[in-house]
């Protein structure tokens, strides 16, 4: 299904998780793990720096940006020693990569529509939004392909949600689901939220069909949750139900989301266990 998994790596906690998951599956998967690290340059534009000097306690002069450039790529080199040394650890073919530009934009730029993105949800706290994390939504909707998304801390997967409506895009997710599930033989269960109490009880049934024929010949458990989908399903995962949760991503467009009260935007800013966005 995919043939490359490609890890945002920063440095922060969350992008240590992601990285581990990318292993874990690229070690099953028996596919290149490639870890991105992206300088962002908006840090070596001078007059940013200025402004920044004073707020992080820096003295500023002119050149100074090469003096950031040499300390970002020596960080690069650290972090990659890191990152090539844990994949190995855990069996997976490892390669890696630096760029230069900004992060939400080079990554989903590097990736193909057959790759697998993994990143943080939260990046590193010196500087907000010039990580890989603080920039996490920004590339699950630029992103060409499906995204993994870890929180701060690495669990094993043991077992796999799917939010499934019907639609395509939860279609799409769900044979998602289904392949993880089955390539590390955790239990799948698809789960409907419910957004009413009058809704048609044959049209869950036209649901749950249609699960039964994506999922053809596999085992996998059917849950009706009832309530607002996008919280049912973030308390779901927290209550220790599911460890990742598989979901259609969220489109192009943020503002008309929030307005519209986008189940993926929520899940994104309120979940606490790992996600998977599909497109």
């Amino acid at each position: 299904m995919f043939n490359r998994l490609i890890v945002g790596f920063d440095g922060g906690n969350s992008s240590y998780a992601a990285a581990n998951y990318a292993f874990d599956l690229g070690a099953k998967w028996n596919l290149p793990v490639i870890g991105i690290y992206v300088i962002d340059k908006r840090l070596l534009d001078e007059t940013l720096l200025e402004d920044l000097a004073g707020i992080l306690g820096f003295t500023f002069y002119l050149g100074i940006s090469q003096k950031v450039r040499e300390a970002l790529e020596k960080k690069a080199d650290i972090l990659f020693e890191e990152f090539a040394k844990l994949g190995r650890q855990k069996g997976a073919k490892v390669s890696l990569v630096q760029l230069e530009g900004i992060p939400y934009e080079e990554i989903p730029n590097f990736a193909d529509r057959e790759d697998l993105i993994f990143i943080g949800r939260k990046g590193l706290k010196e500087i907000k939004g010039f990580f890989v994390g603080n920039n996490a939504e920004k590339i699950v909707r630029r992103s060409p392909c499906p995204v993994f998304v870890a929180g701060e801390n690495y669990k094993p997967i043991k077992r796999i949600g799917v939010a499934f409506d019907g639609s395509t895009v939860s279609k799409k997710a769900l044979l998602v689901g289904k392949t993880i599930s089955e390539s590390i033989g955790a239990p799948l269960e698809v789960i409907f939220v419910e957004p009413n109490g009058n809704f048609p009880d044959q049209l869950v049934d036209k649901i749950k069909a249609s699960a039964d024929e994506i999922l053809e010949n596999t085992d996998y458990t059917f849950t009706l949750l009832r309530g607002f989908p996008e919280e049912k399903l973030t308390e779901y995962q927290e209550n220790g139900n599911i460890d990742l949760l598989v979901l259609g991503a969220f489109g192009t467009k943020p503002v008309k989301e929030i307005l519209l009260g986008s189940v993926a935007y929520f899940v994104m800013h309120n979940a606490v266990g790992p996600l998977l966005f599909v497109k």
